[in-house]
């Protein structure tokens, strides 16, 4: 955006145009938000913007705090805060127009009306957003964001999550897999069908597109989509979704699998996929796991019973399991836990809730600790670390104070000097 600001200082601002009462509920908030060292980007007049707003802090000189437009700001593409969290602030004293508005975290205020020509969507509650005037545009979208305009006209979809006359039946509902899709009302009115949430259409206003108008979409343009976010992936037309394209989006995260056309799943892709994460198994259809692929995937981070199908388990596999991912213990099926397996367990790190495990399994406990110890002097650290007693360390004593291992116990001995103290 090549326009010419004046810069103003936070007190000149005050003077000129009481910003400190104009953005925030109170100069105490706006000294929160705005520090006393900062300065403005002023526009006096209408200013109009040929392509994109951008409410990015990045993109502001360092020290300025945002923007103050004495007039109206017209803007041909869209205006954009697509953080949440945060963004300049933005003090408008007349009327806003626009393709589509995309509001986070970025504190407004509009003093006269705002007019869009497709989507107005606020969205995270750390926005604060202040108009007296009228909202106009096609849809508006009121996401997790606490404002309720005075006066709209909303002439296709509203939806408010904080407004008790958002209409019931454009609420989003939830789906089998447990993801909020957007209401039917909203979908259909957008040009991509395949839009099923709130985030996605984000992702196409901060894009600058246009998501109401009718657009052709080539197979470049989708390239150009997945290569910015995977998980548009979801939304490209299954004709589009070629292999290199997909190639990339797994690149990015095994996740993309969940939308490979099934003709690409060959058995030396899904090999990839596995090596890259254990969890690429939860998005590949069921029938493509294989007891192969699950001794694969416990090793590259698969998650138990989320990865790896309870069909799968064995002795063998949950004991390779339990040596890459200790923490999964909790997840084996009292059924399966055995003595061998509690050994492993121990070897494998602290062994911290073994008292939990051996109690719901019916093992002894002491027997799992002898059985480790009695298994090498390279458990000992294990032993004494995590499970050190007067039993512990007498049966080690037995087997390990030595002229074999005299050099190793000796090292042990001195490094849990303070415990052995303990037991005197």
């Amino acid at each position: 955006m090549e326009t010419a600001f004046d810069i103003i200082s936070v007190t000149d601002a005050i003077k000129r145009y009481g910003i400190d009462n104009n953005m925030g509920e109170s100069p105490e908030m706006f000294a929160d938000m705005v520090a006393a060292d900062q300065s403005f980007l002023l526009y006096s007049g209408d200013l109009v913007i040929d392509t994109v707003f951008l409410l990015h802090t990045e993109t502001l000189p360092e020290g300025v705090a945002g923007y103050v437009i004495d007039g109206n700001l017209h803007v041909n593409g869209n205006i954009i805060n697509e953080e949440g969290d945060y963004g300049p602030t933005l003090y408008v004293t007349g009327n806003v127009t626009c393709r589509s508005l995309l509001i986070g975290g970025s504190p407004v205020h509009i003093k006269g009306d705002v007019t869009a020509e497709e989507v107005i969507m606020l969205h995270y509650n750390h926005g604060w957003m202040k108009c007296p005037g009228t909202f106009t545009a096609p849809v508006m979208i009121v996401d997790d964001y606490h404002f309720i305009p005075e006066k709209k006209n909303i002439t296709q979809f509203y939806y408010n999550d904080n407004d008790p006359d958002s209409p019931e039946a454009n609420d989003c509902f939830e789906t089998d897999t447990e993801d909020f899709h957007i209401a039917a009302g909203l979908q259909a009115l957008l040009d991509n069908k395949q839009t099923t949430t709130f985030e996605e259409l984000r992702y196409d206003l901060t894009a600058n597109e246009y998501v109401l108008r009718p657009t052709q979409r080539n197979s470049q343009y989708w390239h150009y989509k997945v290569a910015i976010n995977y998980r548009d992936l979801k939304r490209v037309p299954a004709g589009f979704r070629s292999l290199s394209m997909c190639i990339n989006a797994l690149a990015r995260s095994v996740s993309s699998l969940a939308y490979f056309p099934e003709k690409l799943l060959t058995p030396d892709l899904i090999r990839q996929a596995v090596n890259m994460s254990g969890m690429a198994l939860r998005y590949l259809p069921e029938s493509y796991i294989t007891k192969e692929l699950c001794y694969e995937a416990v090793t590259k981070g698969a998650i138990l019973d989320i990865d790896i199908p309870e069909r799968f388990f064995e002795d063998r596999l949950l004991h390779l399991l339990i040596r890459h991912s200790d923490f999964q213990m909790e997840r084996i099926p009292v059924k399966y836990v055995t003595e061998d397996l509690l050994v492993t367990y121990v070897k494998a790190g602290r062994g911290a809730w073994l008292d939990k495990y051996c109690t719901a399994a019916g093992v002894s406990k002491q027997r799992v600790l002898q059985r480790t110890i009695a298994d090498g002097i390279r458990y000992l650290e294990n032993i004494f670390g995590w499970h050190f007693s007067a039993e512990t360390y007498s049966y080690a004593r037995s087997i390990y104070d030595n002229d074999t291992y005299a050099s190793e116990w000796a090292g042990l001995m001195e490094k849990y000097k303070k415990k052995l103290e303990r037991l005197q």
